[in-house]
């Protein structure tokens, strides 16, 4: 009897530390293995969930369901890696593939290492679609919020108090709350607000549980928040979408002069007339004149001023940097504004234009998927994105692109500044006829050899013989009132 238990013991004193071992190696296996999944996961969202989508129904390229059963994992990296360097090479599959997908090429991932590829074929292998998230609130409430709901999201959204599980986060020093004339790139609280409120719009559930880019997840890292609190936060960007956003006020410096100097010269009349307070008629002099001196300086510069907007910056619907498009990724002016050597505008260029390269190019640096993506709603529901004219002349003014880029060969610049540098495009120049007339009588033409200027007689006579250096627009008729006026 006593042998049977002492053989019991020992089999139980195997059996427990082996168990503890397997479990532990179990468990860290999970771990390291969903750790690797969510690497794949990121990797495939940032590189490719434009093109493809892990199930049967085709995108831009085809669905990867079971991908991995159908292709080798070897093949299927070299193809990820440099798909046209194998359709090159002659690789029957890669030109198989290729042809059946219309030709279009799939970008270089080079940059990924063997273990980034390892991860995302385990992804694309392992794929469960995330389960709607289950909320004890109403998700899709959009409006008839209480005063206070409202409330409770504003401070929630100003770190004025802390979320349920202890974290206090100011959202405001990220998303701005007040118009400015600088460009930040994270988007305003009213920016966020209309993106929830569009049909289809923002699920902030799942942005908030769940964020959509490598940004958003550094950005709110550790942040957690109940259902309730973000209920909260909706009630309080219904009421910024109503509401709008505060523009930051500038001290009226010029106002307060005006006005001040008016008093002054009130006072020194009444004076010199009536009160007779002041023994120094001088003196009244002296105030009359300079604030009358003052007054119509200012009322003339206001006067120039009028209908000229130089420096003119209004805030865009999608926050567009022509220092990253023209700027660092050198984009030419009329790859975007292709109508300008044709027409009298130079256009607007359609979303489906930008998608060109954001079929690829899924997330700014600066901006996430934020902006990104309102070119993809535009697409889907059919809306033009409402972008804001900044140059434009009175309704009385002829001005054709077509004559000045195409005959005049000048360059944008010129006329819009160097748009390259600037993030928030601006009026550059004040756009007069003053400057305008300027620029035509220092600009020369295309004189010599050009048939469209043969009837000059007069003027061809003097540049062959060296009387006159060059012909400019003005010469030849460019400052007639008719040109511009008529």
């Amino acid at each position: 009897m006593l042998k049977h238990a002492s053989i019991r013991q020992r089999i139980v004193n195997l059996a427990v530390p082996l168990a503890v071992t397997l479990i532990l190696s179990g468990v860290f296996l999970s771990a390291t293995g969903d750790a690797d999944y969510m690497k794949g996961k990121q990797i495939f969202d940032k590189n490719c969930a434009v093109c493809h989508k892990i199930s049967a129904d085709k995108l831009v390229g085809p669905g990867l369901k079971d991908v991995t059963k159908r292709r080798d994992k070897v093949w299927l990296k070299k193809f990820i890696a440099a798909s046209q360097e194998m359709v090159k090479s002659g690789d029957k599959t890669a030109k198989e593939v290729f042809m059946a997908n219309g030709q279009i090429p799939m970008p270089d991932h080079k940059f990924l290492t063997d273990g980034d590829l390892n991860n995302v074929l385990n992804y694309i292998e392992n794929f469960q679609p995330e389960a709607a998230r289950k909320v004890t609130v109403d998700i899709n409430k959009k409006d008839g919020f209480t005063n206070e709901e409202i409330k409770r999201g504003e401070r929630l959204f100003f770190g004025l108090i802390p979320f349920e599980k202890g974290t206090t986060l100011n959202c405001a020093s990220c998303h701005a709350t007040i118009l400015t004339d600088s460009l930040n790139f994270n988007p305003s609280v009213l920016d966020l607000a209309e993106a929830w409120k569009e049909q289809n719009g923002t699920n902030l559930y799942q942005v908030l549980s769940s964020p959509t880019s490598q940004k958003m997840t550094d950005s709110h890292k550790g942040l957690q928040l109940a259902d309730h609190e973000i209920y909260d936060m909706s009630a309080y960007f219904s009421e910024v979408s109503k509401t709008g956003m505060e523009t930051e006020k500038s001290f009226p410096a010029r106002l307060l002069i005006f006005l001040t100097l008016g008093f002054l010269m009130a006072l020194a009349l009444a004076d010199l007339i009536f009160f007779k307070k002041v023994k120094y008629k001088f003196i009244h002099i002296i105030i009359i004149l300079g604030g009358l001196g003052v007054h119509v300086t200012l009322a003339m510069q206001e006067g120039t001023r009028l209908s000229r907007t130089q420096d003119y910056a209004p805030d865009q619907p999608i926050k567009f940097s022509h220092k990253v498009h023209a700027g660092q990724n050198k984009t030419d002016c009329e790859y975007c504004h292709s109508i300008a050597s044709s027409s009298k505008s130079a256009g607007i260029p359609s979303p489906n234009l930008c998608m060109n390269c954001h079929k690829v190019v899924t997330q700014g640096a600066r901006s996430g998927k934020f902006e990104i993506n309102k070119i993809y709603r535009a697409i889907e529901t059919g809306k033009s994105i409402p972008w804001v004219r900044i140059h434009k002349l009175p309704d009385h003014v002829f001005f054709s692109h077509e004559q000045h880029v195409t005959a005049g060969k000048v360059k944008c610049q010129q006329c819009h500044g160097m748009v390259e540098n600037m993030d928030i495009v601006k009026q550059a120049t004040d756009l007069s006829m003053g400057w305008c007339v300027n620029c035509h009588r220092r600009t020369a033409v295309q004189f010599a050899d050009n048939k469209y200027y043969e009837t000059f007689k007069k003027l061809h006579e003097d540049y062959k013989s060296g009387k006159i250096k060059k012909v400019t627009v003005e010469q030849v008729g460019g400052i007639d009132c008719a040109k511009c006026h008529y």
